[in-house]
């Protein structure tokens, strides 16, 4: 996988949740004190090129001072050549912190560097991010899939380095389960360590293979 991108999707999910918070902000009356609701929404910014930056849109999202709650919230950014996108069914944001909480049909979908493929990363909820600490975590049914195979565990903890933009380590754990090609790996703890590009699996681990038959059809 090509998870340093994973690192980007949260920078940029950081900045746009909080361009379009203020937003919100601006259209709101904030003199009432009451927290302020929009319903149906959608927020979008382009670039110097116009081009198409960044898109947010929601069933409702409602302001209360710094925190933003939104439902059903789908977020989209592009790249040159591709889109990485989230959705889940509850999303809140803190303004201060960029820190943001999902759950419920979280689905976060990442391309893959120099490939039309796409890693998609599913869970339960919540996706917990703390952008200014540099970690992201999945809870619950975690799914990772992409055309180098699938991989499941009750959570899975992203580590970034916020000054290189690069991914350190990715760690999954509880009742992991790696599929690649006839492969099937079994383990608690699963750390993936980026630069190295290797990963170390704990927690009784075994591997099951199963080999093609002899002349079986590819």
């Amino acid at each position: 996988m090509r998870l340093t991108l994973l690192f980007l999707f949260f920078a940029f999910m950081g900045i746009t949740f909080t361009f379009g918070a203020e937003t919100f902000a601006q259209k709101s009356n904030q003199s009432t004190g009451q927290p302020q609701r929009m319903k149906d929404f959608y927020l979008s910014n382009y670039k110097e090129n116009g081009t198409r930056d960044w898109e947010i849109k929601g069933n409702e999202a409602k302001i209360d001072g710094q925190y933003v709650d939104i439902d059903k919230m789908e977020a989209k950014y592009y790249s040159k050549n591709d889109v990485m996108s989230v959705k889940s069914d509850k999303a809140k944001l803190d303004r201060d912190s960029m820190n943001a909480s999902l759950k419920d049909n979280v689905e976060v979908k990442i391309p893959m560097e120099g490939s039309k493929d796409y890693t998609t990363i599913t869970c339960d909820g919540p996706l917990e991010m703390e952008y200014t600490k540099g970690n992201a975590v999945f809870y619950n049914k975690v799914v990772v899939t992409n055309p180098d195979g699938k991989l499941y565990c009750d959570k899975a903890s992203v580590f970034f380095d916020n000054t290189a933009k690069k991914i350190q380590r990715i760690v999954a754990e509880g009742n992991v389960k790696i599929l690649k090609d006839d492969n099937v790996t079994f383990s608690q703890k699963a750390t993936y360590y980026a630069q190295e590009q290797r990963v170390v699996l704990e927690g009784s681990p075994r591997i099951v293979y199963f080999p093609k038959e002899s002349g079986a059809p590819k």
